[in-house]
């Protein structure tokens, strides 16, 4: 069993890309449920997020497995061009072994995000994860993977730099906006969407004293919910060209597939309001504001592409924080390395301690039908003797063979112990015990 990643990402693709092959973050357990039967995968998660699609996978055959996984991955979104279909060979990415558990562990401590270290990301990996236990779809390996990467995600927050250097998507949106308007504090700001990025943009927005703060989405209830925690107004999404007319501010983070704001509807707007810009910074993939809206006088429109040119201005302040990361993530590796390597070893031990335990119980029922006149108490003193001397026997092999684990010896001398008592190695899933989804 080899583990596998197949995905695609902001900072490896063109965001139209992207765009074609979104999925919604709530899909991703019927994702992988769909990948799982439909590869015939031992298991799936699917992590999607604003800025990355990404399924990883564990399979028997990792070229095979990663295959299987393209032939889903170009299935999802709209109708795909040969063009396009191209495109994404070119841009999407395949790792496995080490590359792909070293992938994990880069994507959840922050170090392959579009804002390096930014923390969002932890809470979506788990959340992926989470979601993937719920619909079935994980293994033994898988669940290993994942909750090793989950703690080393936590850990590197608290024993490196990298958490003091993070921004967010939505913080760096705000910085953008407060740099070309000179500040936001005295700007009538409008939200669209009222889902994590939306929020996560109102806690910079409350940081800067915006002053008058608009919430639209589809769902009213939604929007209220969201502005009554932050004392700002909700409206609905059928008043955004009224919204629009107040707002000096646009930051948009929707899940919607086509454009929340075409040229037409930002045209009405300006004409309505000819006297004043507006700045739009759009943070969703798929785009929520059409491109071409930036055409109308006034207007300034700021996408996904921006912010990331951002991110890469600080690269450099972080990069000590991504050297001491790194050295974490080495170390992780090489430890996940040998608790795989590990795995080959336990049919057999599982085979020697089953082979000592019944030479014991057939020489402990020989002794002690000859031995008929030992009263109970003593036939339990014979019984725990008998139980001590193989566990004896038995645990200095064992711990020789746990020693030898990941090195290039393990395999032979795993062989060996197995000729010298003739074991029946089993190697069925069920000689180990399963780690289940609980962390």
């Amino acid at each position: 069993m080899d583990s596998v990643v197949v995905g695609l990402n902001i900072k490896s693709a063109p965001i139209e890309l992207l765009e074609k092959l979104s999925i919604h973050h709530s899909l991703n357990a019927s994702c992988a449920r769909d990948l799982k039967s439909a590869a015939r995968l031992s298991a799936a998660v699917v992590l999607s997020t604003c800025n990355r699609l990404e399924f990883y996978v564990t399979a028997d055959d990792p070229e095979r497995g990663a295959e299987e996984v393209w032939g889903y991955f170009t299935s999802q979104g709209q109708t795909i061009t040969e063009h396009e279909r191209t495109l994404l060979r070119e841009h999407m990415y395949a790792y496995s072994g080490d590359m792909a558990v070293r992938h994990l562990f880069e994507v959840v401590t922050g170090l392959d995000s579009l804002i390096v270290g930014e923390a969002e990301i932890l809470g979506q990996v788990s959340r992926a994860y989470d979601a993937a236990c719920k619909a079935g779809t994980t293994d033994k390996f898988v669940n290993v993977w994942f909750q090793r990467a989950l703690h080393l995600g936590k850990k590197v927050r608290h024993e490196t730099c990298i958490g003091r250097y993070s921004m967010s998507v939505g913080r760096i949106a705000v910085e953008l906006a407060a740099r070309e308007l000179g500040e936001v504090k005295d700007k009538r700001v409008l939200i669209l969407g009222a889902g994590e990025m939306s929020e996560l943009t109102m806690k910079y927005l409350v940081a800067h004293e915006a002053s008058v703060v608009m919430v639209s989405n589809r769902s009213l209830d939604k929007a209220r919910t969201l502005a009554d925690r932050y004392g700002f107004e909700a409206h609905r999404l059928e008043g955004l060209a009224a919204c629009l007319e107040k707002a000096d501010v646009v930051f948009s983070a929707t899940s919607s597939k086509t454009y929340m704001i075409d040229r037409a509807l930002v045209q009405r707007t300006m004409e309505a309001r000819p006297d004043r810009p507006l700045l739009f910074v759009d943070m969703a993939v798929p785009r929520d504001v059409d491109p071409a809206a930036a055409s109308v006088p006034g207007v300034s429109i700021y996408n996904i592409n921006e912010l990331r040119d951002e991110a890469d201005a600080n690269r450099l302040k972080r990069a000590t924080a991504e050297k001491s990361v790194r050295r974490f993530i080495e170390e992780e590796v090489a430890e996940f390395r040998r608790w795989v390597q590990s795995l080959e070893l336990v049919p057999v031990i599982a085979a020697f301690r089953r082979h000592a335990e019944e030479i014991k119980r057939a020489r402990l029922d020989v002794a002690l039908e000859r031995l008929s006149g030992l009263t109970p108490s003593q036939k339990k003193q014979v019984r725990v003797l008998a139980t001590t001397i193989t566990d004896e026997f038995v645990h200095e092999p064992v711990e020789s063979l746990n020693a030898q684990a990941g090195s290039a010896k393990s395999r032979e001398y795993a062989r060996m112990l197995q000729e010298l008592f003739a074991l029946e190695v089993a190697r069925t899933a069920g000689d180990a015990a399963e780690r289940g989804c609980a962390r």
